[in-house]
């Protein structure tokens, strides 16, 4: 049986955070146990005597002192997991009862494998098959439909050029994230940024082919928001030029040319400008322009 630490950031709607939870008490074939963390939520005392109330010994609900923010709050949680294995499950998303059985066997064919993505299934608010265009792309960049392993220089490069993951979706070694250090200045791309770090220090990426996990898209999210303000693509213009640097200096110049081009991140950045410009936003337009010719 599967022993996984399932730790929940929280900051948001209480009805989506005990969805998320009853989704991991009914997970098949698993010894879970969960670390709810609160980022200073306004009626998180509210939120905590819910949680209570389901009578989990297994479930814990702490609050962060101060508010870190939804990058900040995801590197606290990838730091308090205590098991060889864990998940940063975000608090409006859905794992399938089979998702621990799915990692089990993943594990088990794939031995190396730092960072483990179960097939996955995108939803909207209300539970519905989504699948707008930011995930039709997903789909046509990543390497394989099906069930496959990528490490490396290999796995870096798909990457950079576009992320195809699910990151909430992940379950992580822990041998692999115990220290990881969280870089500065990039909050909105924090999550492909520990994906890279993993694999920079030689865990490989599995992908499973079976649907066990359940992203939810909403149709205004904070990633939206900061791209339309630009500050999403300066914060990735930089970390792009940072890996540059770092894959250069360790020989991986495939890959450092996937940072340079950043071919998905420049083409996001070009699909913003007729918003941009439809609502007389200049300097964000030539933000975003500034952006794709990068």
């Amino acid at each position: 049986m599967l022993e996984l630490d399932v730790i929940i950031p929280f900051y948001g709607d209480p009805k989506y955070l005990l969805r998320a939870v009853e989704s991991v008490r009914a997970l098949m074939a698993t010894d879970w146990r969960m670390t709810i963390i609160e980022d200073c939520y306004p009626d998180g005392h509210i939120v905590e005597k819910m949680i209570k109330e389901l009578g989990e010994s297994r479930i814990t609900y702490t609050r962060n002192e101060k508010n870190l923010g939804v990058a900040g709050n995801q590197h606290r949680s990838m730091q308090v997991a205590e098991r060889d294995l864990f998940v940063v499950l975000d608090a409006d998303d859905v794992l399938r009862p089979t998702y621990g059985r799915q990692v089990a066997e993943l594990v088990e064919r794939y031995p190396r494998a730092g960072l483990i993505q179960p097939g996955v299934q995108v939803i909207d608010e209300d539970d519905r098959p989504y699948r707008p265009l930011p995930d039709r792309i997903k789909d046509m960049i990543r390497p394989s439909g099906g069930e496959f392993e990528i490490a490396g220089e290999a796995a870096i490069t798909s990457l950079l050029l576009g992320n195809w993951l699910y990151t909430p979706a992940l379950t992580y070694r822990r041998d692999l994230t115990r220290d990881l250090t969280r870089r500065p200045a990039i909050d909105t791309i924090n999550d492909l940024s520990m994906v890279v770090d993993v694999l920079l220090r030689g865990g490989s990426l599995v992908v499973g082919g079976e649907t066990a996990f359940q992203y939810r898209r909403h149709r205004k999210s904070h990633s939206s928001t900061a791209a339309k303000t630009g500050l999403r693509f300066e914060q990735e213009r930089a970390f792009f030029a940072t890996m540059e640097t770092e894959l250069r200096e360790r020989g991986w110049h495939i890959a450092a040319k996937a940072a340079r081009r950043h071919l998905t991140s420049r083409l996001n950045a070009l699909i913003q400008i007729p918003g941009a410009l439809t609502s007389r936003q200049g300097a964000v337009a030539r933000a975003l322009l500034r952006h794709v010719l990068s």
